[in-house]
């Protein structure tokens, strides 16, 4: 478990996979994040390669993210990432995604995670590229890829 400034990264489990699905992102934010919680849950039972994580900051919950080895490309990927529209606007999601990129270099070795976001979501954009993932030029779906790689 990766723990920075009280933001840690945990599992989803019996106990809190109802309070997993109950985050929402705000009601301005649905366009650009369009897929509920719910259904990432749902899809990491069968596509298997899928892994889901709560983020919480001491004990309450805040976050959510899924992250992946593709078994396609052989990359790392983060392939969500949310903060719960009541906990937006602290500081978290740059807590959170330094907290995952601890835990991904510790618990697997990545040397680069790649991650995508659609391109009207210039708070992901922004957020991204100050954490360090570099527009990578490729486009996958319509959404700008970026890629952190780590030192």
């Amino acid at each position: 478990m990766a723990v920075w400034h009280r933001i840690r990264i945990a599992d989803i489990t019996k106990e809190n996979w109802y309070e997993t699905a109950q985050l929402r992102v705000s009601e301005e934010q649905t366009e650009i994040y369009p897929v509920p919680v719910v259904y990432w849950l749902a899809e990491s039972k069968f596509e298997t390669h899928f892994c889901p994580k709560a983020i919480y900051k001491d004990d309450e919950m805040i976050g959510f993210l899924v992250y992946c080895l593709d078994p396609d490309d052989g990359n790392y990927w983060l392939t969500t990432f949310m903060i719960d529209e009541k906990h937006q606007g602290n500081g978290y999601a740059k807590q959170a995604i330094s907290v995952f990129l601890t835990y991904m270099k510790e618990k697997y070795g990545a040397d680069k995670i790649k991650l995508g976001h659609r391109p009207e979501n210039a708070a992901a954009a922004s957020l991204y590229e100050k954490m360090g993932f570099h527009d990578t030029g490729e486009r996958i779906g319509g959404e700008i890829i970026r890629c952190y790689r780590f030192q």
